[in-house]
């Protein structure tokens, strides 16, 4: 422990063991590393925020394209799912037309004249329908599907430019700070080293 004079100790400052004075060189030279440290970390910050939105961006980006992937692959088993539907239907109509005619010749009435014909032909009618209708469902849904996984990627890809554009700006920010500091550090030398100038004499002393 260093002992001082009580009135000493108002113009002195003990750091590390050492006894500094107070005194004007010593101030100011105390002021400008306080500034230069602030804009350096002010700086700092600023730049580890811009990377930080770039990564967050692409990473959202990422997360896009791959969830646009998983819905594109959900469009295609829709097209799938409607031509197997449309199948399906297909061969139900041309089993229900057998029916039909089997029944038809069974009651010993000709199946291509008549009452018979006339529902044969209107189970292939409905039965071609349905079919085309099966198929333009999955059609329709895997439209649906294709134009919202454009809208995901759209999205993501909008994501990573706005992290980029955010680092873009953190750069302009930083380097702001870091003039606003040396600013600041060349007003106080100013003010030290010409108090007649700007007013300050005795200021420091």
């Amino acid at each position: 422990m260093i002992d001082l004079p009580f009135p000493t100790l108002a113009s002195h400052l003990v750091l590390a063991g050492r006894v500094i004075a107070l005194d004007a060189g010593n101030l100011m030279a105390a002021s400008l590393g306080a500034t230069a440290i602030g804009g350096g970390i002010s700086a700092g910050g600023t730049l580890a925020g811009g990377s930080y939105a770039a990564a967050a961006g692409r990473a959202q980006n990422q997360a896009a394209q791959f969830e646009a992937g998983q819905i594109d692959s959900n469009a295609g088993q829709a097209i799938a799912s409607g031509q197997r539907q449309m199948m399906d239907t297909e061969q139900r109509t041309r089993l229900a037309e057998s029916s039909a005619i089997a029944r038809a010749g069974a009651s010993g009435v000709s199946a291509d004249v008549g009452s018979p014909a006339a529902i044969t032909g209107s189970i292939a009618s409905r039965g071609s329908y349905q079919a085309m209708m099966d198929m333009f469902n999955g059609q329709s849904t895997a439209t649906g599907l294709e134009n919202r996984a454009a809208g995901v990627r759209y999205g993501g890809e909008l994501a990573e430019m706005e992290g980029e554009e955010k680092q873009s700006a953190s750069y302009l920010a930083a380097g702001g700070a870091l003039a606003s500091s040396a600013g600041g550090m060349a007003s106080t030398y100013a003010r030290f080293r010409y108090p007649m100038r700007y007013g300050t004499y005795g200021a420091y002393g």
